[in-house]
């Protein structure tokens, strides 16, 4: 069925009716997350009808299977899918909402989007900054202080945003860093996670790097220490990593113990909701001689070393491996 709709979609473009349709045969989980179909040519013809027609039914369907399909798909084709263009649609949509302070599930979906569209992708995390996208993001957090489901969705993407290196320096701003320090107070502890991913990032640039803002270094690397260390695993998997690549540049930050706690954290938490992904994932990265190194250094903060010390543990219980010995706890 799903290849029938997509063969319509493809020859009939112009039919709104029949486009139509065919989101609303699309906006189904099982189709979305379970039936097989080539998802990044479904997700070109959806977001196609984002500029082919004005209608919120369509558009709210539209964005809604983006921001489904934009994590299915692989970083090259979620690169092409980030083009200038569809940005610019994406993040205009984000405007609209945002002027007429309307927090509706179009919004969310489209952040959604927008979110999964940069994962990993340092073109369209580019395409996002030039475009006007941090200030945009800035005004949602504004706009609608009280609205986390929009804090997290807004600050996962700004995550990826400080994943990439030669663009943390858009982000050291004093008032982009004001947000985050009391996003990071936050009592919802993904709005708090995603804010300390951010900071943690940032900090992983040099205090020169800072430039303005390097008063509210040190404040804001205590914070996120004891913000941290107050965090009680939740029951579900709060975050979904393609790769642990992003960490590990931070995990080797022994001059900041903060920013590998906050690291080590992240991978304590996915661990322990998916060890099978997650374990396989450090095996074949290569992090497990990184984690070893932390829980073996005297360098290391006790609170890294231990929660290090933890993610080897699952890594065991998962995962056994001959002649593989954990360094003593220290």
């Amino acid at each position: 069925m799903i290849e029938l709709t997509l063969r319509a979609m493809r020859n009939f473009p112009a039919q709104q009716q029949l486009q139509k349709n065919a989101l609303l045969t699309m906006c189904s989980d099982r189709i979305l997350q379970d039936v097989d179909f080539d998802r990044f040519h479904a997700s070109r013809m959806v977001m196609d009808c984002l500029f082919a027609f004005d209608d919120q039914s369509m558009i709210r369907m539209a964005v809604a299977i983006c921001s489904i399909l934009a994590a299915k798909i692989s970083t090259k084709q979620t690169a092409e899918l980030g083009t200038k263009r569809n940005m610019q649609k994406l993040l205009q949509i984000v405007k609209q909402k945002a002027d007429n302070e309307t927090a509706d599930i179009i919004l969310k979906f489209t952040l959604s989007a927008l979110w999964n569209l940069t994962d990993e992708s340092p073109s369209t995390c580019a395409i996002f900054v030039n475009e006007g996208g941090l200030e945009l993001f800035i005004k949602i957090l504004q706009s609608f202080p009280n609205e986390a489901s929009l804090q997290t969705k807004v600050l996962g993407l700004v995550n990826n945003i400080a994943e990439v290196k030669h663009l943390r320096h858009f982000l050291l701003r004093q008032d982009f860093i004001e947000h985050c320090r009391r996003l990071l107070g936050s009592g919802h502890l993904e709005v708090s996670y995603f804010a300390a991913g951010i900071i943690a990032h940032l900090a992983h640039e040099s205090i020169e790097d800072w430039g303005s803002c390097f008063r509210q270094r040190l404040d804001i690397l205590s914070a996120l220490h004891s913000k941290i260390l107050s965090w009680e695993n939740p029951e579900s998997e709060m975050v979904a990593y393609r790769s642990f690549s992003p960490f590990f540049p931070l995990l080797e930050r022994y001059d900041t113990p903060e920013v590998q706690l906050w690291s080590v954290w992240a991978m304590h938490h996915v661990c322990t909701k998916n060890a099978s992904r997650y374990c396989s994932m450090l095996l074949e990265e290569g992090g497990v001689d990184i984690l070893q190194r932390l829980v073996s250094s005297a360098r290391v903060h006790s609170d890294v070393r231990a929660m290090a010390h933890e993610v080897l543990q699952i890594l065991l219980r998962t995962k056994p491996l001959p002649g593989f010995k954990t360094p003593a706890h220290q």
